[in-house]
């Protein structure tokens, strides 16, 4: 019986040994810029994005591979023909090759060799041209869809990198968001001990009839309700801290600690408002789509003209054929739309509206960003000089509470004044987070509203 129990209690202890929930995990460390490296990385949203890009690329990719030439080659050198007692040896080649180009020239050639009846080898080949001539510019329709993709594409990157700005500046929010709720959930900490100390006087008041049950009564609320803030507070933490982790897109059951630099220290501004909006204009991701919005309106138009347009199209060719055959062909082909029901006429109207509509678009754009960005620019200054202000506080009470510590070591003076400096610490360092957010948001906003990456 002795050896069953010890053999249980040897078991057991290598189970809790080897479980992984009695197994310390050591927390991933992580400083803004790790931070939002870590979100370009694995944040889902991006990662979609940029395999959708990745996609319209391969289709425009084979859109192009129509304007690049083509050569294929046919061999069938084991061809035997005939009746099975008297099979000819009948080998045959073939190359063609073709060329279309985004002017509406078509190349087409073709060779073809073979052993005939006679033994002999012949040879034929062909090479026809087919080019448009009207309407004025002579684009390939095909190629004007492929200047669309391209167009379409250029829009998708641009929405990619709005898309990754706007992570960037929530993960820079999130950031020093939890900072500041860590630094609150200690503010409520020192509540919470001096609501039980309270208690504890009280009780010992009570206890030589000095306080009535009501005021013990009063304390004991005022300890759960200190207690009830610190717990409400750390559940909003963890719940905020998940939500930090799904934008990393990292391992909800991972332990993440935040670093905050030591000494913060705002970049001054290298520009000044007139550059800032010179740059945002030239920049500005909103003012390219708008851009690119007016090539596409541009491109909508003229294949709306080209469908209604009377079209004039060359088509020749040569034929050769061995012995001596030779055979020269070339049409011209004039096609003239008669009555559609109205409907090229409509869509030709619709086009050109919404190029209008689209010129006036980047105008009002353009009359918005300069006011946005004077709008930015005066309050990420006003904000920077806060933060300087608050550091100086900050540093003030910091200074405060080293020399009430000496005190309360001489017994200058009581625990519960040397925590009410502490308090006020810890509310300048709340008020320093705090700016610090505004700062930072401030500046990424600024930075983005300028075009730029942040």
């Amino acid at each position: 019986m002795k050896k069953t129990k010890v053999g249980l209690l040897i078991i057991s202890l290598l189970f809790l040994l080897s479980s992984p929930t009695w197994s310390a995990q050591s927390a991933i460390k992580l400083t803004l810029s790790e931070s939002i490296k870590q979100a370009l990385e694995g944040n889902l949203d991006i990662r979609i994005a940029e395999i959708q890009l990745q996609k319209i690329e391969s289709e425009i990719a084979q859109k192009k591979a129509s304007f690049k030439p083509k050569l294929n080659l046919k061999l069938a050198p084991a061809t035997w023909a005939g009746k099975l007692d008297s099979l000819d040896y009948e080998p045959q080649a073939g190359l063609s090759a073709s060329l279309l180009t985004k002017e509406g020239t078509n190349y087409n050639l073709n060779i073809e060799q073979e052993k005939g009846e006679d033994k002999k080898i012949s040879t034929n080949w062909s090479f026809i041209l087919n080019q448009k001539i009207l309407p004025s510019p002579r684009v390939d329709s095909s190629y004007l869809a492929l200047e669309k993709s391209l167009l379409d594409s250029e829009q998708k990157r641009l929405t990619l990198e709005e898309e990754k700005n706007r992570l960037k500046l929530e993960v820079t929010v999130s950031f020093y968001d939890i900072l500041k709720r860590q630094k609150e959930i200690e503010l409520k900490g020192l509540y919470f001990k001096q609501a039980r100390e309270d208690l504890l006087i009280v009780k010992d008041k009570f206890e030589n009839q000095l306080e009535s049950d009501l005021d013990l009564l009063n304390a004991q609320v005022e300890v759960a309700n200190a207690e009830e803030t610190v717990l409400q507070a750390k559940d909003e933490l963890f719940q905020y801290s998940g939500e930090f982790k799904d934008l990393l897109g990292i391992n909800p059951e991972a332990q993440i600690e935040l670093i905050a630099e030591s000494h913060y220290e705002p970049e001054p501004l290298e520009l000044n408002l007139e550059e800032a909006v010179k740059e945002a204009l030239v920049n500005r991701l909103e003012i390219k789509r708008e851009e690119l919005a007016i090539k596409q309106g541009q491109l909508n138009l003229s294949l709306a003209k080209s469908k209604r347009s009377p079209s004039l199209n060359l088509s020749g060719g040569y034929n050769y054929t061995e012995p001596e055959e030779e055979e020269y062909k070339a049409s011209l082909i004039f096609q003239i739309p008669l009555v559609d029901g109205g409907e090229s006429k409509a869509e030709i109207e619709e086009a050109k509206n919404k190029l209008k509509e689209a010129n006036l678009n980047l105008e009002r754009l353009k009359r918005d960003t300069t006011a946005e960005i004077r709008n930015y620019f005066f309050d990420l200054r006003q904000r920077m000089r806060k933060i300087e202000l608050l550091k100086l506080s900050e540093k003030r009470y910091e200074k405060d509470l080293e020399i009430a510590r000496r005190r309360f070591s001489g017994g200058g003076i009581t625990e519960n004044e040397l925590r009410k400096k502490e308090i006020a610490l810890k509310q300048a360092q709340i008020d320093f987070l705090e700016a610090l957010l505004d700062c930072e948001t401030a500046r990424a906003t600024f930075l983005k509203s300028l075009g730029r990456k942040l």
